[in-house]
C-alpha cells in the first residue's frame, strides 16, 4: 500500500504536533509537513498536491472553509479532513466537498474511523484509475467538443479560470475548465505539475535547469521554456 502524503494545517502548533503523534498509529499516513501559516501552506498544497490534509477551521490568515474552496479549485484530488472545536461548521464543510470532519478534542476511535475511510477511498480510486487510464480526453471549448489524444498534448497552462492545452502541432485549445480539474482527465503518472500555472507531459521534457528554475518541453522542433516553482527534489521524484 502506498504512503499517503499528508499535511496538517493548524495555527496552534501544539494541536498540530499532537495530531501528528496520534497519526503514528497508522504507518500508511505519512505526515510530511505541519503548517501554522495557512497562506504559506496553500502555496505548497497547490504545488505538491498532497493526498490528504487535516485542516483547522478558525485560522487568522484564511479560514479553513476559504482554504477548502482553493483546494477544490487547484488540487481537487486532495482529501480535506477538518479538525476543529467548532461543530457548527460541519454541515457547511461537507457541503463544500470536505472529505470528513473530526471534532476536538480528538479521540483515537474517531481518528481511526477517518483514516480507514481515507485508505478505503484511495484504494478504490487507484483501482479505478488503473482500469480507466484515458487514451484521449473530451475537451469542451467555445467552438464545440474536441476529442484530444493525451499523447498529443505537450503541456497544460492556466489562464485565470480557463486552461490552454498546447498540442504537438503548436495548436492551442482553450477550455473553460480550470487547471486543477482538467488535470483529473489526464494520467497523473505522465502529466506532472511544475508550477501553479503549468502541468507538463513529462514524455516531452527535454531539459531541466535546476539552478535557474526552468525547463524545456519540445517536439517536432518547437520548444517551450516554462518556469518551475515546485521544489526540485519533489519534482525529481515525480519525473522518475
Amino acid at each position: 500500500m502506498p504512503d499517503f502524503n499528508t499535511f496538517i494545517i493548524d495555527d496552534e502548533p501544539d494541536a498540530g504536533h499532537l495530531l501528528k503523534s496520534l497519526m503514528e498509529e497508522f504507518p500508511a499516513i505519512q505526515v510530511k509537513q505541519i503548517f501554522i501559516d495557512a497562506l504559506k501552506a496553500l502555496d505548497v498544497v497547490i504545488m505538491e498536491q498532497p493526498r490528504v490534509i487535516f485542516l483547522d477551521i478558525d485560522m487568522p490568515e484564511i479560514s479553513g472553509l476559504e482554504f477548502l474552496l482553493q483546494v477544490n479549485k487547484f488540487s481537487p484530488d486532495t482529501k480535506v479532513v477538518f479538525v476543529t472545536a467548532f461543530k457548527n461548521y460541519a454541515l457547511e464543510a461537507l457541503q463544500n466537498n470536505a472529505f470528513d470532519f473530526i471534532c476536538k478534542p480528538i479521540s483515537r476511535e474517531e481518528l481511526r474511523r477517518v483514516v480507514y475511510k481515507i485508505i478505503a477511498s484511495v484504494k478504490q480510486e487507484s483501482n479505478k484509475t488503473t482500469k480507466d487510464t484515458p487514451q484521449r480526453v473530451l475537451l469542451k471549448t467555445a467552438e464545440g467538443h474536441h476529442y484530444v489524444s493525451v499523447e498529443n498534448v505537450l503541456y497544460l497552462e492556466a489562464d485565470s479560470n480557463y486552461t490552454n492545452l498546447v498540442l504537438k502541432d503548436g495548436k492551442r485549445l482553450l477550455s473553460s475548465v480550470n487547471l486543477g480539474r482538467i488535470h483529473n482527465q489526464f494520467p497523473k503518472e505522465e502529466f506532472v505539475r511544475i508550477s501553479r500555472k503549468h502541468i507538463i507531459n513529462k514524455n516531452y521534457l527535454t531539459f531541466m535547469n535546476f539552478c535557474k528554475h526552468y525547463c524545456l518541453v519540445s517536439d517536432n522542433g518547437e520548444e517551450y521554456k516554462l518556469e518551475v516553482s515546485l521544489k526540485m527534489k519533489d519534482l525529481k521524484r515525480e519525473l522518475e
